[in-house]
């Protein structure tokens, strides 16, 4: 431990009782959390199995494991180190028969359980106009991280909306039990349900693990926290690393006050500080600390570096998004100018729709890329469909993939022969149900001959499945369905969809090589649980991600875009402060993924929702103090952007308007064509809102640019808005 610092060395060393570690960006949190897990096998003599380590990433996992394995020398140590989904699921691969499930059940991912939803609204006979399945999903998922049954989600509905969330959940989760299945949400909330409801499964467990260790602290939610607190309970020597400046997952359910009152709920606690930055250079860092200290709500630090002082953060002003993208081509050009090379430079924005600007600069500039959390590998069609006969094979209760895949390709099984399989099965399976002679007999000749070839063509596979590898079941789907033959059918995209599935047997080859087991399941597990930054690759690209994919990563150079007000900080933080402090956090993190160049961007005008809007620099940017700035004029552009924004102007026949300071003063009102004609906003209008749809005004408050409405929409419930930021139309 002589190479760690002394706040380092303090945090390893304190074995024993809960402990808080603070950890800055780039402080270096997971060689503390990796010396620690080597100090006690190594130094106290602590068994790997009574030490569990929960990570966010199978990434940082898979790092995290073989860190520790560099440090003591030894290798396939039996290691309890995962994300929460993960531990979860070797929890119910073992107990799952407590609380009735089978041992072999399938894990959903989320294009399964989109799918159920889906069929599962239409089986109610409700319009998925009027209740979208990613809106519903949303619900269900937080009334089961809540610990929510659907029964009490029905007592609890406040009106016909919820009413009917509540009736779709109950028949959700019972099309999740007829096939056998998990989703995301289940692999915590049925251990949280394990653990209560049979205490001595959740003390054999308490017992077992001598040392809890949690990574990214400040993204827990509640049911996480009920799962560490069982698994700590038995020793309490509880140790947990996070950055409450970097809790940026409010919006899905992460409680940023799990790490601010820890040391009140776990009373004893040792809080250790990591503010020494081995990152950035110090000119980032006072950027980045003069914008959280605006945040009331965090425990309070101050990062620093022995890097230097390096090159202060540049910000551009530029017209719109397409100069944007054209300033962000010249900028990644120059630096690869310099020495570096694409993989050192990433992109952030805060919405994926902003790439489509400056994917298109960087196709003009021959500059490879790489999106991530975009469309990923395993969300494309063809290896959907492929996936889809794997889980089907593995899983034959599986009725999503049945419906996906037995008219892929298209053999004449349409959906009235689907729904006639369906209303024929009851509580069966579909496929159990087309091997009925009843199930059969029922169907015209045509399609009765075409349902018997898939259900041969199945249970060939399924023979093939129960002693090859994941790799030898695929290569049968694609052979025995002509799957190639069917991508040929368009010519303009089979060249790529046949390099993607080609790539997924390779894929299956290196599985089936590396894993212990090649077994069809644990393949189909292995992908269910990749996340948008364990798709991430070493290719030598531009990084093109969200602000909120970037967090745990780190390049030379980082390119910010869209810092605006009603993009960041979002329009929907506006009017709650909670969200507004989250939405700062989310440029902190962005700012401090830099290395050694910074660059931040903000435009006068942007498309948005299909038409050209006014933007103000983003408040943040006023809470930089302007000696940590420079403005960026690396490269002359075609004529001088922030000029043109200061004294008004126009570009391509586009209003520019006057701002009276380039640096986050509050904005004037919106103007009539901006966002939204305040004057016509009264109690029972009828407004139009890109996203969310129609809806009815439910109450206005204050007036001009502090104007405030509840608008409430069929399906998606009631939401509220700042005027001036917001994209109404009205009907």
């Amino acid at each position: 431990m002589d190479t760690l610092n002394e706040q380092q060395r303090r945090a390893v060393a304190a074995t024993e009782g809960p402990v808080l570690v603070l950890a800055g960006a780039g402080s270096g949190k997971t060689r503390v959390l990796t010396e620690r897990i080597a100090h006690l096998i190594r130094d106290r003599g602590v068994s790997p199995e009574r030490i569990l380590a929960f990570t966010f990433t199978n990434k940082a996992a898979g790092e995290m494991r073989s860190r520790v394995e560099r440090l003591l020398g030894q290798r396939a140590l039996p290691f309890w180190i995962g994300t929460f989904h993960a531990t979860g699921l070797k929890v119910l691969r073992r107990e799952g028969a407590h609380i009735g499930l089978k041992n072999d059940f399938a894990v959903y991912d989320e294009d399964d359980t989109g799918s159920l939803v889906k069929e599962t609204v239409k089986g109610c006979g409700w319009s998925l106009d009027e209740y979208p399945p990613a809106v519903v999903r949303d619900r269900i998922s937080r009334w089961k991280c809540a610990l929510v049954t659907s029964e009490e989600a029905l007592e609890r509905a406040a009106d016909l909306v919820e009413e009917r969330h509540a009736r779709i959940y109950e028949r959700y989760e019972k099309g999740l039990r007829r096939a056998n299945a998990c989703d995301f949400d289940d692999l915590i909330a049925r251990v949280v349900e394990l653990f209560t409801a049979h205490p001595r499964v959740k003390e054999r467990y308490a017992r077992q693990f001598l040392y809890v260790l949690v990574d990214e602290f400040q993204d827990t939610n509640t049911i996480q926290m009920l799962m560490i607190d069982a698994f700590a309970s038995g020793h309490r020597n509880l140790f947990v690393v996070g950055d409450d400046d970097q809790a940026i997952y409010g919006w899905r359910g992460a409680t940023i006050d799990n790490i601010l009152q820890f040391d009140r709920v776990y009373a004893g606690t040792t809080v250790v500080r990591l503010e020494e930055n081995y990152r950035s250079t110090n000119a980032i860092l006072e950027a980045a600390n003069h914008l959280i200290s605006r945040n009331a709500g965090r425990t309070g630090k101050r990062l620093w570096s022995k890097l230097g002082p390096g090159e202060k953060a540049k910000l551009a002003f530029v017209a719109d998004d397409e100069e944007e993208g054209a300033r962000v081509r010249e900028t990644i050009v120059g630096l690869l100018r310099a020495g570096m090379r694409r993989s050192e430079i990433a992109v952030l924005y805060r919405t994926h729709a902003q790439s489509r600007a400056i994917e298109a600069a960087l196709r003009t500039g021959a500059l490879p890329y790489q999106i991530i959390g975009g469309v990923r590998f395993y969300e494309r069609r063809e290896i959907r469909d492929l996936l889809g006969y794997l889980k089907l094979v593995a899983n034959p209760s599986d009725n999503v993939n049945f419906r996906r895949v037995v008219n892929v390709p298209r053999r004449g099984v349409g959906n009235v022969t689907i729904e006639r399989i369906a209303e024929a099965a009851g509580e069966e399976s579909y496929l159990a149900a087309i091997r009925r002679p009843d199930v059969i007999g029922g169907l015209p000749a045509a399609q009765r001959a075409k349902v018997v070839e898939f259900s041969n063509l199945m249970a060939g596979l399924q023979v093939i499945a129960a002693t090859g590898t994941a790799h030898d079941v695929l290569t049968a789907v694609i052979d025995r369905t002509k799957y190639r033959r069917h991508l040929a059918e368009d010519p303009k995209t089979a060249e790529t969809r046949v390099e993607n599935i080609e790539e997924l047997l390779v894929e299956t080859q290196r599985f089936a090589a590396s894993a212990p087991e090649p077994r069809l399941g644990l393949f189909l597990e292995q992908i269910a649980l990749m996340s948008d930054v364990d798709a991430l690759t070493n290719e030598e690209t531009v990084a093109l991600m969200t602000l909120h994919n970037a967090k745990g990563l780190e390049y030379r150079a980082v390119l910010i875009t869209g810092i605006e007000e009603g993009l960041l900080p979002h329009y929907s933080s506006f009017d709650d402060p909670a969200e507004l402090e989250e939405e700062r956090r989310l440029l902190y993190v962005g700012m401090t993924r830099a290395r050694e160049r910074l660059y931040l961007f903000t435009a006068a005008n942007r498309m948005r929702f299909g038409s050209w809007m006014d933007n103000h620099p983003s408040r943040f940017l006023g809470e930089i103090p302007r000696s940590l700035l420079d403005v960026y004029e690396e490269e002359a552009p075609r004529s001088d952007p922030r000029e043109r924004m200061l004294r008004g102007g126009s570009e391509g026949g586009r209003v520019v308007r006057g701002i009276r300071s380039p640096l986050g003063e509050p904005p004037p009102a919106a103007q009539a064509e901006g966002g939204a004609e305040s004057r016509r906003f009264r109690k029972g209008a009828t407004v139009f809102h890109p996203t969310y749809g129609e809806g009815v005004v439910r109450s206005v408050e204050g007036s001009g640019p502090d104007m405030k409405v509840s608008v409430y929409f069929p399906g998606r419930g009631e939401k509220k808005f700042l005027v001036a930021y917001a994209p109404f139309r009205f009907s």
